[in-house]
């Protein structure tokens, strides 16, 4: 079977597709000997092999392209693929899976660092049966590359690096996946010389270490006004005001941004920003959850945030909760995947589930092992099908009467523990799975336990090796614009981090912290690293993955919302509502910041209305389509648009949602002109408004000599509205 893997017969795009190809199936790259082998001796009344004479055999004349083949050729005739394939079957077709079986696969280098000029290396690979005998299987391994623009990896084994950078080789025998971490390091720039940057905590000593080995200069310290700037939007989802602006710049002491970032991290946006994040992820969505439930989850998961709750505590309480959801606000966890398949499918409900919590708390996709072997991993149909069966005690009756069309109106569940409930099945013969852990063999549960303690118990465990590097991957995502692992939950080993003893160290304090988010966000907006520039240098222009500077990355559609309105000075002042500012501070420096809702003040009531919860936690209706808030339909960050094009440009620039507010004569701008303050002033109000800094000289010079041409207040308004 390895020889059809190898030829690639077996590939998802050839036979090894669902429903086969041309009338012939095999199992997806070989995970599944026994149906192969039927498929191959049996099927087609036994017409593709045969024992007296292996040349005039289906299987081998079609691989060979001696008989009309969409493959086309696969191996040459007298390859050691094309010897092997005729030996089998001048033996009898003899199989021997169940005497003797594959006990260890073996890769050889199994890591390899290559500097220039060598750009490759041959992999050598062997397989240890269990009757103790040690093969050479190289030339039946199926060789894969995780980026092919760095690397390709050829039937031989022989990777050959086409650029600087790392890959991980997967090895693929008998249905056991290996992988190799291979990285190339290219001969640095002429005048490179490392920089020596100096190391704030943890996070640099990691960082700097893997960009000194790849010769990439870290970029310089960020600005104060860049700081600020980044740091009030990464921590709080708003933009400082000019007042805070000017607080901080007018600061001194070698501490003032520590000082800043604790600041940030009691403020109470602080809460309700994160507690967004999570929810985009777990799905919440007025379609999904009532007025009372949505009330009453977030209300709990903001108070656990805000109170820097054990995290590994919030999961195992949503993972094991019981009651109803406007009661019980973690019940809500099971809410989110009501939909006409769920509701009538218990098995399908299951089965989302195990996938919501694998992705979510694992980092784990296990998407692709519902049918079959995951084929790029070492997750099985078994391990998906387990994590499921995890849920099979769940009963989820739906309250509240129906009202037009099927809907309920009130959306209310209420979850309990059936122990008598029917069994997991398999969908292809009916068998029931017993309940397992991603990885390991079935264990026996009690009968009179709820199978949803085990799994909560293993996946908070100290030891578990997925739950904490998931959550500080997922958070230094938020923070740095892209995870150690991308995507941020697909760990996988085909899919490399870029940088091992960093996630190792982030996950080794966040469990030491009692798995706390402010001690790890502290940790890595202190850092150096966090703080780096965005203005790269002749070494790192090319980085993207090694964190060696800053990159630009484009607002939360949300967010984004916050500062046009700050700018233009239609938000309501909630901060100072909820009692954020001193009464005496200037009116100016406080209206227009931002709140929790995230929208104007009638926008928010709106939203309040409708689904029972801020906006800042749901979606919010006052978003243009074309920022693309998330539809939190899936569980993974890629929901979210990280691209900014043309059409988002075009909406900030000419869209109703900025012409109105323009145009608005009550708004900032206006005030300021009709009041006749100077021109001076209006600018670097706006600028702080919006950038958190002051025009440049050069800048300032020419913005104020254009609006000097508009003398009338109407144009210069006009002026102002169409440069800034």
């Amino acid at each position: 079977m390895p020889v059809l893997s190898v030829a690639g017969c077996s590939d998802i795009r050839c036979h090894g597709a669902p429903s086969g190809k041309d009338g012939f199936r095999l199992s997806l790259w070989g995970f599944d000997p026994e149906f192969d082998f039927q498929q191959l001796t049996h099927d087609g009344l036994g017409r593709r092999t045969n024992t007296l004479n292996p040349d005039n055999s289906l299987v081998l004349n079609k691989a060979l392209s001696q008989v009309p083949h969409v493959g086309g050729r696969r191996f040459a005739p007298r390859s050691h693929l094309a010897n092997l394939i005729r030996t089998w079957q001048s033996e009898g077709l003899r199989d021997d899976r169940k005497p003797v079986s594959l006990a260890k696969l073996t890769v050889t280098p199994d890591r390899r660092v290559l500097k220039a000029p060598a750009v490759g290396q041959r992999l050598a690979v062997s397989a240890k049966f269990s009757d103790g005998r040690v093969q050479d299987v190289t030339r039946l391994t199926t060789f894969s590359s995780s980026d092919i623009a760095i690397a390709s990896v050829d039937r031989s084994g022989q990777v050959e690096f086409n650029r600087q950078g790392e890959v991980a080789i997967l090895c693929r025998f008998m249905g056991r996946l290996e992988s190799v971490r291979m990285m190339h390091i290219a001969e640095p720039a002429a005048g490179y010389a490392w920089p020596n940057p100096p190391e704030a905590n943890y996070v640099d000593t990691h960082v700097f270490a893997k960009l000194k080995m790849l010769n990439i200069a870290p970029s310089e310290l960020c600005t104060d006004e860049q700081f600020v700037r980044r740091l009030y939007l990464d921590l709080c989802g708003v933009l400082p005001t000019p007042g805070e602006v000017r607080a901080f710049l007018a600061t001194g002491g070698p501490d003032k941004r520590a000082r800043l970032i604790e600041q940030l991290l009691q403020r109470p946006e602080y809460a309700d920003y994160w507690t967004k994040k999570w929810f985009d992820v777990l799905r919440v969505t007025r379609d999904a959850i009532n007025l009372e439930g949505s009330q009453k989850f977030q209300a709990w998961l903001r108070n656990r945030i805000e109170g820097d709750a054990p995290f590994d505590d919030t999961v195992r309480q949503m993972l094991t909760s019981t009651g109803q959801s406007y009661r019980d606000a973690p019940v809500n966890f099971f809410c989110v995947t009501m939909t006409p398949k769920t509701i009538t499918d218990k098995q399908f409900l299951q089965k989302d589930l195990a996938e919501a919590t694998a992705q979510l708390f694992l980092g784990v996709r296990l998407q692709c092992a519902k049918c079959h072997n995951h084929p790029y991993e070492r997750w099985t149909q078994n391990d998906y099908l387990g994590l499921a069966a995890h849920f099979s005690q769940v009963k989820r009756t739906r309250m509240g009467k129906a009202g037009p069309g099927g809907r309920a109106e009130r959306r209310q569940i209420e979850i309990t523990i059936d122990k008598k409930a029917a069994e997991f099945t398999r969908d292809a013969d009916g068998s029931a799975v017993v309940p397992s852990l991603i990885g390991q063999e079935p264990k026996p549960i009690p009968a009179d336990k709820d199978r949803r303690d085990l799994l909560a118990s293993w996946l908070t465990k100290l030891d578990n090796p997925y739950f904490a590097k998931a959550f500080v991957n997922r958070v230094w995502y938020h923070l740095n614009g892209r995870g150690v692992v991308e995507p941020v939950d697909d760990f996988r080993d085909s899919n490399p981090s870029s940088n091992d003893p960093l996630l190792e160290a982030l996950a080794a304090e966040f469990v030491s912290s009692g798995y706390r988010l402010r001690p790890l966000i502290r940790s890595i907006v202190n850092s150096r690293t966090y703080q780096l520039s965005p203005i790269s240098n002749t070494s790192n222009r090319g980085d993207k993955r090694y964190f060696s500077h800053m990159h630009a990355r484009p607002l939360p559609a949300e967010v984004l919302l916050d500062p046009c309105l700050q700018r233009d000075g239609r938000a309501r002042d909630v901060r100072d509502r909820q009692g954020l500012h001193d009464r005496s501070a200037s009116r100016d420096d406080q209206v227009a910041d931002w709140h929790p809702g995230g929208a104007v003040a009638r926008q928010r009531h709106r939203d309040v209305d409708q689904h029972g919860i801020e906006v800042r936690a749901l979606r919010v209706a006052s978003v243009p389509e074309s920022l693309r808030q998330p539809s939190r339909t899936q569980t993974c960050e890629c929901d979210r648009e990280q691209t900014f094009g043309r059409k988002q440009a075009l909406e900030l620039i000419i869209g109703q949602m900025m012409s109105k507010r323009l145009v608005d004569p009550t708004n900032r701008l206006s005030r300021m002109l009709a009041a006749g303050s100077p021109d001076a002033e209006i600018l670097d109000t706006l600028y702080l408004r919006a950038l958190s800094r002051r025009p440049s000289p050069k800048t300032r010079t020419a913005m104020l000599a254009h609006v000097g041409n508009s003398p009338t207040s109407d144009r210069r308004g006009k002026t102002y509205s169409g440069r800034c």
